[in-house]
C-alpha cells in the first residue's frame, strides 16, 4: 500500500519492485564512457598538448630574449652615462680660468696685461 501525503499528482515507477533489471558487468579492459569518447580524448591529448607546450616554449623564449635585450640596453646606457660624466669632468677641467690662461700663453703668446698697460678712456 502506497501512501502519498502531497497535493501533487502521484505517479508510480515504471519498473516493478519485484523485478531486478539486468546489469551487465564491465569487462576488465572496457573503458567507461565508450570507445568514441576515449578516442576523442586521445586526439585532444595527442594534438592539443604539443601545440600548447610549443606555444608555451615560444612565449618563454621571447620573454627571455626581451629580458636579455633589456639588460643589454641598460648596460649600454650605463656606459654612455659614465662616458658622459668623464667628458663633463674633462670639459670642466679644460675650461677652468687657470687652464685657459696657460693655454693662451703657450699657444698664442697672450698674457694678461699689467695695470700700466690699461688706459681708461
Amino acid at each position: 500500500m502506497n501512501i502519498n501525503i502531497s497535493t501533487s499528482n502521484y505517479f508510480r515507477t515504471a519498473s516493478h519492485a519485484g523485478i531486478r533489471q539486468k546489469v551487465e558487468r564491465r569487462k576488465p579492459f572496457e573503458l567507461p564512457g565508450g570507445l568514441q569518447l576515449w578516442q576523442a580524448v586521445g586526439k585532444v591529448l595527442l594534438w592539443g598538448l604539443p601545440v600548447i607546450l610549443g606555444i608555451n616554449l615560444w612565449c618563454a623564449s621571447s620573454i627571455d630574449t626581451q629580458k636579455i635585450k633589456s639588460a643589454d640596453m641598460q648596460q649600454k646606457l650605463e656606459q654612455l652615462r659614465n662616458g658622459n660624466n668623464e667628458l663633463q669632468i674633462q670639459v670642466n677641467r679644460l675650461t677652468s680660468p687657470v687652464r685657459v690662461k696657460i693655454a693662451a700663453a703657450e699657444k698664442l703668446g697672450l698674457y694678461e696685461p699689467s695695470p700700466e698697460q690699461v688706459q681708461r678712456m
